[in-house]
């Protein structure tokens, strides 16, 4: 899934970058008016709010949320990053712990930040407030297609960034 996700980033850069947004700012606005879009007209989007409990199977690249007085959802995921209880952001890409097939959504930012020369995609983290946390979790939701996003708690404090895919959206990038 890596391939199929960095070769779709690359073409939405080169199939015309003066359509595109060129800096950070104007690709936050667009990604975060997306996600919200996008999310506010779904289902999982109303149910986010209502989770109790998820689990993220690595190895299937899949996320369960739990409810108390609805079905579980499970869905395709990607791992955007992960953010410590000291306010530090770290892409999924760079982070030692996520393994590689559920990092494709967040290399698909790096080669689109890449292309496009937005270098506030081309780090590996850092120091991140609350708004720029969202513009990051927006952007790798807008530029891998996801259905919404998804922040949750971890075991060793903080939370894991979590992009949900419930249609065929990835798999249709491959045709």
């Amino acid at each position: 899934m890596n391939g199929l996700l960095l070769e779709f980033a690359g073409r939405m850069a080169d199939s015309g970058a003066r359509q595109l947004p060129e800096n950070f700012q104007q690709l936050a606005v667009n990604a975060q008016f997306f996600v919200k879009t996008r999310m506010a007209g779904s289902d999982l989007g109303k149910a986010l709010g209502l989770v109790k409990n998820y689990r993220v199977n690595l190895k299937k690249g899949r996320i369960t949320l739990e409810f108390e007085t609805r079905p579980d959802i499970s869905a395709d995921a990607q791992i955007a990053g992960t953010y410590s209880d000291d306010g530090t952001f770290m892409w999924g890409w760079s982070h030692p712990e996520v393994p590689e097939p559920m990092q494709a959504a967040a290399w698909a930012v790096q080669q689109f930040g890449d292309r496009q020369e937005i270098e506030q995609l081309l780090t590996r983290g850092g120091q991140t407030d609350a708004g720029l946390l969202d513009k990051y979790l927006a952007i790798c939701a807008y530029i891998s297609n996801a259905d919404g996003v998804f922040l949750g708690d971890h075991g060793g404090g903080g939370k894991v960034c979590v992009c949900i895919y419930q249609g065929d959206q990835l798999k249709a990038l491959a045709q």
